[in-house]
């Protein structure tokens, strides 16, 4: 039904994101982790949300995120959303590479919300620095990913699911693993249960 609406604006396509948790949709977005190799490790470029987002102000967010809407390709909204978010190039954004999908769900005030999220990885050149260009990120941090997975672990500085797509990319990349993580098998469970 939604997938029909044509000629609508990018501010009408998050209106009528807005809208389907109440008709009980799955709502499917992207997350890409821009990450840069340092000698001290992996670094995840963090942007802050804007004051005046609707949903989590000033909360930490991934360097870039988004809706997926109908009429797009999953690697042409990576790309609208790299350059609207974060000033990447296509060339660059272009060389993002899925690396796997999130579900979950929860209560909205709305209704039931339930979400799949395409994730991404995206290497940086370390020359290169984000910069919003749509006024949804009011600032970008270079954070070593042992800093981001503390603060997740006792703050909730970071946008509800944002978390789940850090976590994913850390297990992913090693960071944490079976020998040293001993709920390692729950928490990889639970970002791959289909809710």
């Amino acid at each position: 039904m939604l997938s029909k609406i044509h000629g609508t604006s990018a501010h009408g396509y998050r209106s009528i994101a807005a809208l389907v948790p109440g008709f009980g949709f799955r709502a499917y977005g992207v997350h890409i982790n821009g990450f840069v190799r340092k000698a001290s490790g992996l670094h995840l470029w963090i942007g802050t949300r804007s004051m005046t987002c609707s949903v989590e102000p000033s909360k930490f967010d991934n360097m870039v995120a988004g809706d997926q809407p109908a009429h797009l390709g999953l690697i042409a909204n990576v790309i609208k959303e790299c350059e609207e978010e974060a000033g990447i190039a296509p060339d660059l954004a272009r060389t993002a590479r899925p690396v796997s999908n999130l579900s979950y769900s929860f209560d909205a005030p709305e209704g039931p919300k339930v979400d799949t999220l395409f994730c991404y990885d995206l290497e940086m050149p370390e020359a290169i620095v984000p910069a919003n260009r749509d006024g949804e990120i009011s600032a970008f941090r270079l954070m070593p990913i042992g800093e981001a997975l503390a603060l997740i672990s006792s703050t909730q500085a970071f946008k509800f699911n944002v978390s789940l797509v850090i976590i994913d990319f850390a297990i992913r990349h090693g960071v944490i693993d079976p020998e040293r993580e001993p709920d390692y098998e729950k928490i990889v469970s639970g970002l791959h249960e289909r809710p």
